[in-house]
Order: structure tokens, then C-alpha cells, then sequence
């Protein structure tokens, strides 16, 4: 959703623009697509199948999907959108997930996570504190929403949201329990609660959601497919609410070595080789003589990622970015040159754009 609430362009792309770009990749015989196909987290439907088959064949290139993660409220969301994928799967076509538990920020002001409810359109079309406010306590808003609750696009469970921080000070004592529990306490229903403490917090008030990839089992059984590319960044689009670039140690140190859910070596070769050879990067990837030396020197036994990401205030006009910090990184390398040494950057810089 872009600005009052409209949609971003690429979402009213014709089919005749999106045959256009793949076959300039046809053309070139190179290259890669990496798309946001699913409307609903996890759910490949009949438009997604067949839009994914029509690139397929109108590029003749690899494709990465996005976003398959897994859904407690939507149980078997994941498996059955794989198996319906499985002939594109054959052609070409990778899955694309995280291996972290998916947790953002929540800012009220800027609610991005309920973005794909229709009814919370209203909230960004006028984003002053006054609209907003109104839209909040609108009772028709709030049903709505309990409507759409009952068919969830990203979000269906008030155990996961959590009270972050709040402004009021009479409000300080819900911090740290999720709507759930501060629902229970009130005798309200989980709509009422979030949406009654925002407007008391005068919609200062921040929340964080846990929402998906918290099954062990299930991402057990995500992480070990060999179609599924991992990664999933967002290139920093929504930098003040959430941080994914944690992935590779959070993978290494709590999938890897305290759940043993794959091997070392298959869990690097997953995030670096797998990738590189599927973006046709093709002197990335690999320790090997000719090939650039981009090196990670990491201990087995210490390297990890708390999964959860700390905020700074250090943007222009001293705004919010958050950062996943890393554990046990003793090096990094780009092109031979150290930029990462004993907990901090070096200042070098020898990275360049890459072709495929």
C-alpha cells in the first residue's frame, strides 16, 4: 500500500507490462525474477498459480516466490501451496522463506502489519492523529475488522501481539503482555483491547507482533525442502518496524547447532552457493581459487543472532531504523578486503554492484 492508501504501481501492473519485462530476460537468456506473488502470507491460490506459470513461460528463467511462511492460523497453508506449486516448482520456480520467526514493530501511526485488511484503508488515506483516531474508535471500523479477522490476510492471533512501550504513564503496567491477556484482564475481545489502549495512549503506544515461522517442526520441515531459497529481505523498506538481515547467524546458531535441524555445511551452502547460482552470480558463492574472496570467518560454537532487533535513533531528524546485531562474526571480507574485525566495521569499502 503507497501513499493515502493507494496502491503501489507495480500492484496494478497489466499482464502485457509484466510479459514485457519477462521477455526482455527471455531475450538476454540471463538473469532472475524475485516476486512478491502471495496476497495472503503462505497462500498460493489459482491467480498466483497461474501468474507464476504465465512468468515462467513467457521468461524462461528462474523465479523466486515469496513469502512462504509458516501460519498457525492457516495450519497447512505452506504444505498445500507447495504441492499445488510443485509442476511450476519442476520448471524453475523456488520458494522463498526466512529461517526467523517473523516479529515487527507496530507503530499506530504507520500500521503497516494490518495494511492487507481492507477496512483498515481508512487509516492511511488521511494519516493526521485526529483521522486516525476517529477511524479507531469507529464502531463500524471495528467490525469490519472482526470480519476480516475470521478470514485472516497476515494476522489472526492476539497471543502475539504485544504491548511494547506506551507513553501514558498509567498505561506502563501493560508492557510486555500481549493483547490477549490485557483482553482477558478488561473483558474485552482482542479488537477492542489493541484498539481502545491505542486511543488512551493518544496513538503513541507501539506494539510488536510475533506472527509466523514459530513452529519448530513445521520449519524443520521448511527448512530441510531443497526447492526453498532462503532469505527474504526487504532491502530496508520498512526499516523502522522490522530488521531480517539477522537470517544467516539466527540460521547458523539456533537452526544449525541448537536444533540441529540441518547440518553446517548444507545450512552455508543454503546461504551461499544455493543463492549465487540461482541470481546467476557466478564467481560468488564458493571458496575457490579465481572466485572473489567473500569470506565469513565465524565461530561454530558462538555464532548466533537473538532473532529480535534493537532500535537507534540515528537517521536524519532522529528517526527510527532497527538493527539485528551479530554474535560470534570474528571476520568479514568483500573482495579481499577486511570490513568487518573484533565486533565493528573497519570504514573499507570494496564492495560493487553485481551482474548476473
Amino acid at each position: 500500500m503507497g501513499f493515502a492508501g493507494r496502491p503501489l504501481a507495480c500492484r496494478n501492473a497489466s499482464r502485457e507490462e509484466l510479459k514485457a519485462y519477462c521477455n526482455i530476460l527471455r531475450e538476454r537468456g540471463k538473469g532472475a525474477i524475485e516476486i512478491a506473488m502471495t496476497k495472503q502470507i503462505g497462500v498460493m491460490d489459482d491467480p498466483e498459480l497461474e501468474l507464476l506459470d504465465f512468468m515462467l513461460t513467457e521468461s524462461a528463467r528462474p523465479i523466486t516466490f515469496i513469502a512462504m511462511f509458516d501460519r498457525d492460523d492457516l495450519s497447512e497453508a505452506v504444505r498445500t501451496s507447495l504441492r499445488m506449486a510443485a509442476p511450476m516448482i519442476a520448471r524453475g520456480a523456488r520458494p522463498q522463506t526466512s529461517p526467523l520467526p517473523l516479529t515487527r514493530e507496530i507503530n499506530m501511526r504507520n500500521p503497516f502489519s494490518f495494511a492487507a485488511f481492507p477496512s483498515w484503508k481508512r487509516v492511511f488515506e488521511d494519516k493526521s492523529k485526529s483521522a486516525q483516531a476517529a477511524v479507531y474508535g469507529d464502531p463500524k471500523f471495528r467490525n469490519q475488522f472482526r470480519e476480516e479477522l475470521k478470514r485472516p490476510a497476515a494476522f489472526g492471533n492476539w497471543e502475539r501481539i504485544t504491548v511494547h512501550e506506551v507513553k501514558n504513564p498509567s498505561l506502563k503496567k501493560l508492557e510486555g503482555q500481549t493483547v490477549a491477556e490485557v483482553a482477558a484482564a478488561q473483558g474485552k475481545d482482542g479488537v477492542d483491547a489493541f484498539l481502545d489502549l491505542t486511543l488512551a495512549d493518544d496513538l503513541d503506544n507501539e506494539f510488536t507482533m510475533t506472527s509466523f515461522n514459530n513452529r519448530v517442526d513445521r520449519m524443520a520441515e521448511i527448512l530441510n525442502n531443497p526447492a526453498m531459497l532462503l532469505g527474504l529481505g526487504d532491502g530496508g523498506a520498512h526499516l523502522d518496524m522490522l530488521c531480517d538481515s539477522g537470517y544467516p547467524t539466527y540460521m547458523l546458531g539456533t537452526w544449525v547447532r541448537e536444533k540441529k535441524v540441518l547440518t553446517l555445511e548444507e545450512a552455508v551452502r543454503r546461504m551461499t552457493s544455493d543463492p549465487a547460482d540461482f541470481f546467476g552470480i557466478k564467481d560468488r558463492g564458493r571458496l575457490k581459487p579465481g572466485l572473489a574472496a567473500d569470506i565469513v570467518v565465524f565461530s561454530e560454537e558462538e555464532v548466533s543472532s537473538a532473532g529480535r532487533p534493537e532500535r537507534l535513533y540515528d537517521l536524519p531528524g532522529g528517526a527510527k531504523r532497527m538493527v539485528m546485531r551479530s554474535q560470534g562474526i570474528e571476520y568479514t571480507l568483500v573482495n579481499g578486503a577486511v570490513t568487518w574485525e573484533n565486533g565493528k566495521l573497519t570504514g573499507a569499502a570494496a564492495g560493487k554492484v553485481l551482474r548476473s
